[in-house]
């Protein structure tokens, strides 16, 4: 058997970086993006793209990222050709309807491979949702980034499934598989740059002595983490610091707005005045580039649903940083409390089904929803503050903990271990397709228009139906040039790229020079897929008077 390969699904919007509200899935699909393009190992990198522009987008980032393999961009409405790597990679969970498509082509022509990122929006349930429904198969999966994901996608389907069962009496279901994989990140670019640490902590007014608390993503109190946690337990340990050690605190990101910015800097002047605070625009390449050598530590003490994994510290453990993170979501699958950092606990209030219900009702937005979540989900600050006192107090302790954290970065989050678990999973899947029965059928709710409304015309074209050249053409010749005169005005074929060619019409209209024939007579002159066309757009000749019913009287 071959070895696994996949096309990506590239729509620029899902890869780009330089943008002003990047988030957390852009990053990842950049990287994901130069993991394959470096780790793959494939001759060809495909891409499924859904406009022009995402095809030159495509090329243009993948070279820029160091691609050396031929690269190929196939327009979506190419679906079919998917089958030529087995898989298609999808940048979220939305597959139930590719799923539909996929029917059409052939069920078992190549597998669907989805992620996650949020599972709090109602698009992303939605999707999650419509995997019981649609049709996936077993040798499709959604590939969950965190083992407390894939609890969540899986309680999900569970509801989704009770739900089918009390309504309909539905007793068999069979969802994707649900294999955990982490995001990645490219762990040598991120050693530690000893000139850029000189830089940025010359420019930032950084002593000798002086610890740098590094927190990089979006600062968002909302959608990301609540910074009450962060610069209580943080200004508590900074006012506990060795003699001649100051405590600075390196926001790296990017604010949503104004009333965000306000809201930090009115709880950092009343909770930690103690701690020197600095903000660089995380956005900008070299920031995130060189940023992670400014630090001695960092920071992410997330509380928020809408996050799934958390690439910011296993960047930060590529970076050689010890990790003060939470006990939360998929921070528990990457940072090893008391080994590369530590976890402070972290406690959610319920029920908030109101919360819920308010969302969906539109009464509140998605914003308003997971702030109110964020709200009532407390972080120990206690164990933060002690993880701080402990990290500032002693150096040896940094270096111990960043080394342990670089090893587990490059041993289980470099892009080279995990698109290795990428083609593993491709190679199971194939595996799976290839055993099954060959599958192929029409989606119920998109049927074939022919079909659904086969009680609207007065008769339906079939291969048994004679046809005749109309009045006053003589030949196929004749034919043609009256078809491509009359194609030529405006708004009589307003879908041309559904007809044949000349040198198809020509040909299948020659046999009617002898007389009326049928349909089936007219297309073998082709190839079959080229038959297929030609005998549909018999109909449009008979629509411009080209050609008539041979029932028809003249």
């Amino acid at each position: 058997m071959p070895a696994p390969t996949a096309t990506l699904f590239y729509a620029k919007d899902g890869y780009d970086t330089s943008r002003p509200r990047l988030m957390g899935r852009h990053a990842a699909g950049e990287g994901f993006l130069r993991g394959m393009v470096r780790h793959a190992g494939f001759d060809r990198l495909v891409a499924l793209v859904p406009r022009p522009a995402d095809a030159e987008a495509f090329q243009a980032q993948a070279r820029a990222l160091g691609a050396t393999m031929a690269l190929e961009a196939v327009p979506e409405v190419e679906l079919h050709r998917v089958a030529e790597t087995g898989c298609l990679m999808l940048p979220g969970p939305e597959m139930a309807g590719f799923g539909w498509r996929r029917q059409r082509i052939g069920a078992t022509q190549f597998s669907l491979v989805g992620i996650t990122h949020t599972t709090a929006s109602h698009g992303a349930m939605d999707s999650i949702a419509d995997l019981l429904t649609g049709p996936l198969r077993p040798w499709d999966a959604l590939i969950c980034t965190s083992a407390a994901v894939r609890a969540s996608v899986a309680r999900l389907l569970e509801a989704e499934a009770a739900w089918l069962a009390e309504r309909l009496g539905a007793t068999r279901f069979a969802p994707p598989a649900l294999p955990v994989i982490p995001l990645g990140v490219d762990v040598p670019a991120l050693a530690r740059d000893e000139a850029a640490r000189a830089a940025w902590r010359q420019r930032l007014g950084v002593g000798p002595l002086d610890v740098v608390v590094l927190h990089h993503g979006r600062l968002s109190f909302h959608a990301k983490a609540h910074p009450l946690p962060m610069f209580l337990g943080l200004g508590r340990a900074a006012a506990a610091a060795p003699a001649g050690a100051r405590v600075h605190l390196l926001l790296s990101g990017w604010f949503a707005d104004e009333v965000q910015r306000g809201a930090f800097q009115a709880m950092a002047q009343a909770l930690c005045p103690m701690l020197a605070i600095h903000h660089v625009d995380g956005r900008k390449a070299e920031v995130r580039r060189e940023i992670w050598s400014a630090a001695d530590a960092f920071t992410l003490l997330s509380d928020n649903i809408q996050e799934t994994f958390g690439l910011a510290p296993v960047e930060a453990m590529a970076a050689g940083l010890p990790v003060v993170a939470t006990d939360w979501d998929g921070l528990r699958d990457t940072v090893e409390h008391g080994v590369t950092g530590f976890r402070a606990a972290t406690l959610m209030a319920g029920p908030m089904g109101d919360l819920a219900a308010r969302h969906e009702a539109a009464l509140d937005s998605y914003d308003s929803y997971i702030g109110g979540a964020a709200q009532f989900t407390a972080v120990a600050v206690g164990e933060a503050e002690a993880a701080f006192r402990a990290l500032i107090a002693d150096a040896g302790l940094r270096a111990r903990m960043g080394e342990a954290g670089r090893r587990r970065a490059a041993a289980l989050f470099d892009w080279s271990a995990v698109i290795g678990q990428y083609r593993a999973l491709w190679a199971e899947l194939a595996a799976v397709r290839a055993a099954a029965a060959p599958a192929r059928g029409e989606s119920p709710r998109r049927p074939d228009p022919a079909l659904l409304f086969a009680d609207y015309p007065t008769r339906l074209l079939g291969a048994g139906t004679r046809l005749r050249l109309a009045p006053g053409i003589a030949d196929a010749a004749a034919a043609v040039a009256r078809l491509t005169a009359l194609a030529a005005i405006p708004g009589v074929a307003p879908r041309r790229d559904l007809l044949p060619s000349e040198d198809s019409f020509r040909t299948a209209l020659a046999v009617l020079e002898a007389g009326p024939a049928p349909v089936a007579a007219l297309a073998a002159t082709l190839p079959p897929p080229r038959a297929a066309r030609l005998a549909r757009a018999l109909a449009w000749l008979v629509k411009i008077d080209v050609l008539r019913l041979a029932e028809d009287e003249a």
